[in-house]
């Protein structure tokens, strides 16, 4: 399409205004409901970073954690939370309506991509490369203070105490003897994520495959439901995990099991947007030209969407295994002492 355009010898800005942007609306529409969910449900900056700023999340998680214990005010902030995400939900139809977006058919292309107005591109990699600039910076910081006694006071003397207190080891007769205290919960948040990411990009795409090919009763009801648990904090979610599955015959609490479940689940709806905003982009026809063929519908799969869909997998697998890597919300009251986390610990 963009090639099309340039040879009826459009500018690259009037490319990127009528060709380029409107197909990014879908992207551009899932990345705003991801964003402003996510933001909204978040839990572990505000509890690190606020200090007396209150948001909703902690005011739940004080309202079970703390003295005054009241679960049904819990409920109430956490229902308002739910209104707001519906409401996000809904604007992001409303923009996207029943437009087609695809772009990946049968026909062939140059591969090579539209160059895009130069003030335009000048703004992209001024903002990409400030943000990238203030994320090495900000880790830096972090790596700084682990070698050094307390960065915090400003006490700079290079020091390995904290790695020796947390990850020290020690040669045995029968090898490497793991003495640190944080080893423990290393290990534990690396086998959870390991397990819980694969099964979130299956569960997400698929779920995304139903949404976008099927047409069937009640299909906006469940796109919607597979948003719930991004929308939900994790504290309350973690709170219902406990009160579901702690009484026979789904006596989970204190296991592993009990922490993928809730990673899976959380990290579901990243994989359903994905998803969906790749697979609005694959031409339906692919899919009709292999039944015709007499493909089964997992051969279908297998052979045509999976491989065009390898970004959205790849882009599912990092978010869910980094994202139950670094959560904190969700399992702060699922991990014990034999099942802890390394964000917990």
């Amino acid at each position: 399409l963009e090639e099309a355009a340039q040879t009826l010898r459009a500018s690259r800005g009037r490319v990127f205004r009528t060709v380029t942007w409107p197909l990014l609306r879908p992207a551009l529409a899932n990345a705003f409901l991801l964003g402003f969910v996510e933001s909204l449900a978040d839990f572990g900056n505000p509890i690190v970073l606020a200090g007396n700023y209150e948001v909703l999340s902690t005011k739940i998680f004080f309202a079970i954690a703390g003295a005054q214990h009241d679960p049904g005010r819990a409920a109430v902030l956490a229902s308002v939370l739910l209104g707001f995400t519906i409401v996000a939900f809904w604007l992001q139809q409303r923009w996207l309506g029943k437009l087609s977006y695809v772009t990946v058919s049968g026909k062939g292309d140059g591969g090579i991509p539209a160059r895009l107005p130069r003030g335009l591109w000048y703004s992209c990699f001024g903002i990409a490369a400030f943000w990238i600039l203030f994320t090495v910076v900000c880790y830096a910081v972090i790596l700084i203070g682990g070698f050094v006694k307390d960065i915090g006071r400003g006490d700079m003397t290079v020091s390995l105490t904290h790695f020796a207190a947390g990850f020290g080891f020690d040669w045995g007769a029968r090898g490497p003897l793991f003495t640190g205290s944080a080893w423990d919960s290393f290990f534990t948040t690396i086998e959870v994520a390991a397990v819980a990411a694969p099964l979130t990009a299956v569960i997400g795409l698929l779920a995304a495959y139903v949404i976008t090919r099927h047409r069937f009763v009640g299909r906006r009801s469940f796109e919607f439901l597979t948003m719930v648990s991004f929308a939900i904090p994790g504290t309350v979610i973690g709170v219902s995990y406990i009160v579901a599955f702690n009484v026979p015959p789904l006596e989970l609490t204190g296991g592993m099991l009990i922490l993928v479940l809730c990673f899976v689940f959380r990290n579901m709806p990243v994989g359903v947007r994905a998803g969906v905003a790749a697979l609005a982009q694959i031409d339906k026809t692919l899919d009709e030209a292999s039944a015709t063929l007499r493909a089964s519908t997992s051969r279908t799969l297998r052979e045509i969407i999976v491989p065009l869909l390898r970004p959205a997998i790849l882009a599912t697998l990092v978010f869910s295994f980094t994202h139950a890597m670094t959560a904190v919300s969700a399992i702060i009251f699922l991990a014990t002492a034999k099942y802890n986390l390394a964000t917990v610990y």
